[in-house]
């Protein structure tokens, strides 16, 4: 038996239903697919800047420049871009960053379940050029 889901908003919630399941309760939350943190390989410390360029067959996520936040009460500065907002799918990920080799991972899965993505996280250790 083929099954067709119904959705309908209740609240804040999106209600997912169908066929003789249980109903599956999603957040409004918007999930990123992938989070890449940049840091310098040798030092560990981020970047000024870095553009993410996440690409699968039919879709192509470009971020960037993004620049190096402050770090909260006395942390250190942090550079993470998000991409692929709730698009499940394999990505080739390429990111860029002055003065550096560009870093690129082939064959990242994003998978999803009925509501949302499973974020990948991955960090990029950068070589200068």
């Amino acid at each position: 038996m083929k099954c067709t889901p119904y959705l309908f908003a209740l609240g804040g919630l999106l209600l997912v239903m169908g066929c003789a399941k249980s109903p599956v309760f999603c957040t409004a939350e918007f999930r990123l697919g992938i989070v890449v943190t940049v840091v310098d390989s040798i030092t560990g410390a981020p970047p000024e800047e870095a553009t993410l360029i996440a690409s699968s067959r039919d879709f192509v996520d470009s971020i960037g420049p993004v620049h190096a936040s402050q770090g909260v009460a006395g942390q250190p500065p942090t550079l993470a871009i998000g991409a692929a907002g709730e698009r499940s799918g394999t990505y080739r990920l390429i990111l860029r960053s002055p003065g550096y080799h560009d870093w690129t991972r082939d064959s990242v899965i994003v998978t999803a379940d009925a509501c949302h993505v499973h974020t990948v996280t991955l960090t990029a250790r950068l070589q200068a050029s």
